[in-house]
């Protein structure tokens, strides 16, 4: 641990916990824009640490740590719609969205999807769309018609498998009427072939990088365990600060270690028991002694992720990101699932499995390079 004179960590939570009960403690930034929202366990979000607390910590250092997680905290609250769950500003709505319809894209591209799927996704997509629009935010941004691209797809699918689905259909027919002259815009799915993918992961990246998909259809087979450890090979060449390397891989092959791996992640239901092989990478907080460095196994672990994601892809193998943005709750479970180091941080999973010779993936249209830019 970092704390200055061995403080023991649960004695600081426990400091921390008292004093917010008894002084309903406030995070400073925060006070005159959030104080009507509800934050738990608190029963007025008032975000300011006072100084009867922070003299219980005892030392410099400590304070130190607090006050850069409080300078995280605020940053987090202010500008996520994590307390105000109604987003309204245009990044926060595109990207509400986007998540939303991407739930519907990903079922479209399961092995057997599931007549009429997602009808609550559904429902709050069409309510985050009249909010867009309401709004007026300008109707030719990609993720805008990409949303309603999908939906058309959604109803498509369902009625080329007799599903009665009008009820979509009628509200769709309001939003059609914007994505007329916008064909450079997709979504749904779209059809790809291992084939064409081998093809061009042995040209130079940006075919690799552009053939690369998240793949929730794998064919039954069995994936050599000495590819994937010569994908993680590939993957150590990943910078890392100091090159302290702190990036771990836990390789899970034992079908009851992979149920109870995928049982903690929400987003592999449907496809996770294709995956023949589930990798979970980590990073070693034993690496880092800085409060400057307070993120830096994330920045370390998501850097090796993404190599080990490409390794695994030139090698021709088909992957597919399984984030762990989740609870502690659901941390603990995993950890009393799986023998992962109490002094590694999950950054994530990849469930790993064989192509077929061809395959629906979700369409995930990009954002235009102008959204994404700024040159000083």
């Amino acid at each position: 641990m970092l704390f200055y004179n061995s403080l023991n960590l649960s004695f600081l939570i426990n400091c921390i916990k008292k004093y917010l009960k008894l002084l309903k403690i406030r995070l400073v930034n925060l006070q005159r824009k959030f104080n009507h929202y509800l934050l738990p366990p608190f029963k007025i979000l008032q975000i300011k640490i006072l100084k009867a607390g922070i003299l219980a910590l005892n030392t410099k250092k400590n304070l130190n740590i607090l006050e850069n997680y409080i300078y995280d905290i605020e940053k987090y609250i202010t500008f996520s719609t994590t307390i105000n769950t109604r987003p309204n500003s245009f990044e926060n709505l595109t990207n509400r969205i986007t998540a939303y319809y991407h739930v519907i894209e990903k079922g479209l591209a399961f092995k057997d999807t599931r007549l009429g799927y997602g009808k609550e996704i559904v429902d709050i997509l069409f309510k985050l769309l009249e909010r867009y629009l309401n709004n007026g935010y300008p109707i030719n941004n990609e993720q805008f018609i990409s949303a309603i691209k999908t939906l058309e797809s959604y109803c498509k699918y369902h009625n080329e498998h007799n599903y009665d689905i009008r009820i979509v259909q009628n509200k769709l027919e309001k939003y059609k009427p914007y994505i007329q002259n916008f064909e450079q815009y997709g979504g749904g799915t779209k059809r790809v072939y291992k084939e064409q993918i081998i093809k061009d992961i042995q040209k130079d990246f940006e075919h690799l990088a552009y053939s690369r998909h998240s793949i929730r259809n794998f064919i039954e087979g069995e994936v050599d365990i000495e590819l994937i450890k010569r994908a993680i090979l590939i993957a150590q060449k990943s910078p890392s600060v100091c090159n302290r390397q702190s990036s771990r891989v836990y390789i899970l092959k034992d079908e009851q270690a992979k149920k109870n791996a995928l049982s903690c992640q929400n987003g592999n239901r449907g496809f996770g028991h294709l995956a023949n092989k589930v990798l979970i990478v980590t990073s070693n907080l034993k690496a880092f002694y800085s409060i400057k460095e307070r993120n830096q196994a994330f920045i370390d672990g998501g850097m090796f992720g993404m190599s080990l994601i490409y390794a695994l892809h030139s090698l021709g193998l088909g992957t597919c990101t399984l984030n762990w943005s989740t609870t502690k709750e659901q941390d603990i479970k995993l950890r009393s699932l799986i023998a992962i180091k109490s002094e590694e941080v999950v950054i994530f999973m990849i469930a790993v499995g064989l192509l077929p010779e061809s395959l629906d993936v979700p369409y995930s249209q990009r954002k235009n390079l102008e959204e994404i830019i700024q040159i000083i």
